[in-house]
């Protein structure tokens, strides 16, 4: 068989073929917004590296023949061979970080090959001085060094090491994965039976290749990966406007649940009353009236936490529309913290409940209490009555309790608050809404 070293025109040809398919395959990765995965770091490293190693082979081929280029042979000969060690730590960090993208594994694999790697290259900076792996002859041409068989048993011994580490994890990679991989170990073992005829050229031309089979691998995990990125955001904002679509229905209930015919119809009784008898005391009242339908109806179109202060003025509103009609009820307020938000419509329905469920069954009177504080963690809103109360242990049946249920919804999907119901028979109920700080501001 024809010995092809000594065509240097074939061999300068491939080696810049292989290049420029490795340089368009370097600038697909490095115009990619996924290179800041950390695996595409390493495959951008990579690609660059075997550039650079070819153009360091390149240049044996092309400068050799003359003495006077010796300081540059031997810079050619520093990339070809120093930055044959730094392409196989870098593949073995590739390897290991591609395989990190779908199961966690140790880094030891890689570890174990830059040690190596890094005895490959400290042999390659004293061969520079002492021709251990590489000279020149008289002519100014390359030699294999006295020690050169370090190189290849180095190479051999890294090869295997990558062997095994992808056959090691062939069920995490896939049989796709695991054939493109194991071709950056397998192709360059096959081009060592060309030793004899052709050398290294066939070397970097499977080094191209296997990096070829790993770019569309690479590739064709990253488009697997970014559709079900889409299909993950298709889902979460399917999500999001079902919980949207879900606060606003009970919005919506809270609202109808508290505007209720009975409530509208007396109040509107007390309204005439009071125009034959306390016209002014109508006036104020309609006023009042007018302001809690507001209130209410505007809350259609919030789908955000109000400030507390606008959901005491609604309760006042409220309270000050019962009292005309229930004047011997008290309300007090016990206000120790009132910077933060919590969902519209939250607060007041649970005085409204203390009105009708618990002071109502009373013979006269009857006490609010509205009051808030601060722990280290949450706001809390407590409303307390001294009313009927009633059993704990009885049957909860939450189609009765709508309102409660819609205020307790809107809570943890707008705020991540909790709304807890304590009452004792004949004493009274305690209503408690707690929201975490870091939501309520």
């Amino acid at each position: 068989m024809e010995n092809l070293n000594n065509n240097i025109e074939l061999n300068v040809g491939l080696l810049w073929f292989s290049a420029v398919i490795t340089l368009f395959m370097f600038l697909g990765t490095v115009t990619d917004k996924t290179r800041s995965r950390p695996f595409m770091k390493c495959f951008s490293a990579l690609l660059a590296t075997n550039i650079l190693m070819i153009i360091g082979e390149s240049g044996l081929w092309i400068f050799g023949g003359s003495l006077d280029n010796i300081p540059i042979l031997k810079l050619c000969a520093f990339i070809s061979f120093g930055l044959g060690a730094v392409l196989e730590v870098l593949y073995a960090y590739c390897l290991i970080g591609f395989v990190r993208e779908r199961q966690k594994i140790s880094w030891k694999y890689a570890k174990v090959i830059a040690v190596i790697g890094a005895v490959y290259l400290c042999i390659v900076v004293i061969s520079l001085f002492n021709g251990m792996l590489f000279d020149f002859d008289s002519n100014g041409y390359y030699v294999d060094g006295e020690y050169y068989f370090i190189v290849r048993f180095l190479d051999f011994i890294i090869l295997l090491l990558e062997i095994f580490t992808v056959i090691r994890f062939w069920k995490i990679l896939t049989l796709k994965g695991t054939i493109s991989l194991l071709s950056f170990s397998v192709l360059p073992l096959l081009t060592m039976t060309l030793i004899s005829c052709w050398d290294p050229t066939p070397l970097y031309m499977a080094t191209t290749v296997s990096l070829l089979l790993i770019y569309m691998l690479f590739r064709g995990e990253l488009t697997r990966q970014l559709s079900e990125k889409e299909i993950q955001l298709v889902e979460k904002n399917r999500e999001l406007a079902q919980k949207e679509r879900l606060i606003t229905e009970n919005r919506i209930s809270t609202m109808i649940s508290q505007i209720q015919p009975h409530f509208i119809y007396n109040t509107l009784g007390t309204i005439h009353q009071l125009c034959l008898e306390q016209p002014e005391k109508a006036a104020e009242l309609t006023r009042s009236f007018s302001q809690y339908l507001r209130g209410n109806f505007s809350e259609l179109n919030n789908s955000v936490p109000i400030r507390f202060s606008q959901e005491l003025n609604h309760i006042k509103c409220y309270m000050s529309i019962e009292q005309v009609r229930f004047p011997d009820i008290q309300t007090e307020y016990d206000l120790k913290a009132e910077d933060f938000n919590l969902p519209a419509l939250s607060v007041q329905p649970l005085v409204e409940n203390a009105v009708k469920h618990g002071l109502m069954g009373l013979e006269s009177g009857g006490k609010i209490t509205v009051s808030t504080y601060e722990t280290d963690t949450d706001y809390c809103v407590c409303v307390k009555d001294n009313g009927v109360g009633f059993d704990k242990t009885a049957f909860y049946d939450k189609k009765k309790h709508i309102g409660i249920e819609n205020i307790r919804e809107r809570l943890t999907a707008m705020c991540g608050g909790t709304l807890t119901v304590d009452s004792v028979l004949g004493k009274g109920t305690t209503a408690v809404i707690t929201i975490p700080k870091e939501e309520a501001i």
